[in-house]
């Protein structure tokens, strides 16, 4: 009879280990890290007064929260912040580049944003592409933090 029990209890520990370990999708997700604004970045087009954070999870992550992003961009020239998030299916993250359309709920921001990965490190940071349908804006901005861990 002990040996039952403690056979049991071996078994019992052994399928309790085996549920907590990840799994392998779940280990290594990446996720994709944008900051930046006017000043100190510098912008072409007609961006000024712009700024952005957003995260963002991999597509390719075994979890809920894959191919999600949720920050806020701001356009202080026209007196707009607002929370964006990704338009569904939009994030197409690869080893050497990025791009999401960020939205936000009412609207009034609709805009593509896309770089360069992995980010240039030190002073001068990335240079990223950003085209708005709403509000009618477009450029680049440069000094950007962009970061995928």
């Amino acid at each position: 009879m002990a040996r039952l029990v403690r056979a049991f209890v071996l078994v019992a520990i052994a399928t309790l280990a085996l549920a907590l370990v990840p799994t392998a999708g779940s280990q290594g997700a990446r996720q994709l890290v944008i900051s930046g604004q006017t000043p100190p970045g510098a912008t072409t087009g007609n961006l000024d007064g712009f700024g952005l954070w957003v995260w963002c999870q991999d597509p390719a992550a075994g979890n809920p929260y894959a191919g999600e992003c949720a920050g806020s961009m701001y356009f202080y020239n026209l007196g707009l912040t607002k929370f964006v998030e990704d338009e569904e299916d939009t994030l197409a993250l690869t080893s050497t580049s990025f791009s999401v359309e960020l939205v936000s709920r009412d609207g009034t921001i609709d805009c593509l944003v896309s770089g360069s990965v992995p980010a240039q490190q030190g002073p001068g940071g990335t240079t990223i592409t950003v085209d708005c349908s709403a509000p009618a804006r477009s450029g680049t901005l440069s000094n950007v933090v962009v970061r995928v861990t």
